[in-house]
């Protein structure tokens, strides 16, 4: 089990239509704008804790497992982009912020630009990594398939080895990740902490065209995996030219889970972000 400097508090918010778990890491200095952490579909809050463990702000750190997802409630319905973004601005409201930074990786990406487009005076600043805009009708299917086929494991070793996207991570990174991401029963077999049916709706809800809603006015941060087929090159350089006065990075050696693949670099340049625009807290003691 791998032991943090800055651990997480956690907690829990009673939404309309959803109980919303989340992760609380502290302000560790006065002012700075709080950052908001939306993560991919079909994982969990916890696909950050090696980001916030890099990273040198002072800033308070928020992460929420969304709807149908990690430790929130599954409810039946809900889960459409803008489902969760109802929910994603209730439980800001809940925890009393007006004004954060949002940081969004893969679907959590496509929230955070849906936020920050409707919703300009709550977001100071915008961080994506690696969205998944206009979602390629292949690899949504392949994603369909292993939803179907890869939800339930025989045993914890077995659902550590068949974690998506995960190739390039560290081993500390495979073994936190699968601690924290799949629930194991008295027999031993694992099951990953989400909703199926929520996931494979969220998925093909992707492949639609959202480009024409995009409208982010704040300071602006777009990242993607170097390797990634999910936000290939052509896409990143489309939302570039959308919204136009943010700062593009390619992160070398990363694919799609930017936050796992290299949370230490990922770190740096939100760190470096936040420091530029003004939004940090005062530093660390």
């Amino acid at each position: 089990m791998v032991t943090f400097e800055r651990p997480a508090r956690t907690g829990c918010v009673a939404l309309p239509g959803v109980d919303m778990h989340y992760l609380d890491w502290p302000a560790r200095a006065p002012g700075g704008v709080p950052i908001v952490l939306l993560h991919p579909n079909r994982t969990n809050a916890r696909v950050f804790d090696f980001v916030v463990e890099a990273s040198r702000l002072g800033n308070r750190f928020i992460a929420p497992d969304q709807r149908g997802h990690g430790r929130s409630s599954h409810p039946e319905a809900g889960y459409q982009l803008d489902d969760y973004v109802a929910d994603d601005l209730a439980f800001l409201d809940a925890l009393a912020l007006p004004r954060v930074v949002l940081v969004g990786a893969a679907t959590g990406g496509n929230l955070a630009l849906l936020i920050a487009s409707r919703h300009p005076a709550r977001v100071a600043g915008l961080v994506v990594a690696d969205p998944g805009l206009s979602l390629d009708p292949a690899i949504n299917a392949r994603v369909q398939a292993q939803i179907a086929n890869e939800h339930s494991f025989p045993d914890l070793a077995t659902a550590r080895a068949c974690m998506p996207f995960s190739d390039r991570w560290s081993e500390a990174m495979r073994d936190h990740y699968a601690a924290h991401s799949f629930a194991v029963s008295d027999t031993g077999a694992a099951t990953w902490r989400y909703k199926p049916a929520a996931a494979r709706e969220t998925e093909a809800a992707l492949e639609a065209d959202m480009w024409d809603v995009i409208d982010v006015t704040c300071p602006a941060l777009l990242l993607r995996g170097a390797h990634s087929e999910v936000f290939p090159a052509d896409k990143m350089a489309r939302l570039a030219e959308i919204v136009p006065q943010a700062a593009v990075v390619a992160v070398d050696g990363c694919d799609h889970r930017i936050s796992q693949d290299n949370p230490a670099e990922m770190a740096r340049l939100l760190d470096d972000f936040v420091d530029d625009n003004g939004l940090a807290a005062g530093g660390a003691p």
